[in-house]
């Protein structure tokens, strides 16, 4: 009698990417932390997220006509001619969440402000990206924004 051999469910591999997903959504779901730091890596890029206090983000208070005035640089030239990250932090105050990443040697900082009519409810926010040039500084390489009054 030839008789095959079942192997037991947690030697196969539908058990183990399962059992990786649902880690992943128990960790996703446990990380609400804001003042936590995250970060992930593959072979060819990695992020890191950090969120400030909520009394800087309160205080931010932007206009379709201080986001109009912004100038994004040329993205095929690393942000050549765009707006300076420390000009707009130093204007409009910290970012509510900055995200880096890295991606075939490029590094780029996407800063979101939220809440950037002063009023809590309005929905509204900026969202900015930024590449790094070769002596540290970054310069603005596109903008988006929602809700601007």
């Amino acid at each position: 009698m030839d008789s095959k051999v079942k192997k037991p469910f947690y030697k196969r591999v539908w058990f183990w990417v399962i059992a990786v997903i649902v880690l992943l959504a128990i960790g996703g779901a446990m990380g609400g932390n804001k003042n936590s730091k995250t970060s992930a890596t593959t072979s060819s890029s990695s992020s890191t997220s950090k969120a400030s206090s909520s009394s800087s983000v309160a205080s931010q208070k932007w206009s379709q006509a201080d986001y109009d005035a912004l100038t994004a640089g040329d993205i095929v030239n690393n942000g050549a001619g765009g707006e300076n990250m420390d000009t707009v932090t130093s204007k409009f105050g910290k970012a509510s969440t900055v995200t880096e990443s890295t991606i075939s040697n490029t590094t780029v900082k996407t800063a979101i402000w939220t809440n950037t009519n002063g009023d809590m409810g309005s929905g509204s926010n900026v969202t900015l990206q930024f590449a790094k040039q070769d002596d540290g500084t970054w310069l603005l390489t596109s903008k988006a924004s929602t809700g601007l009054k």
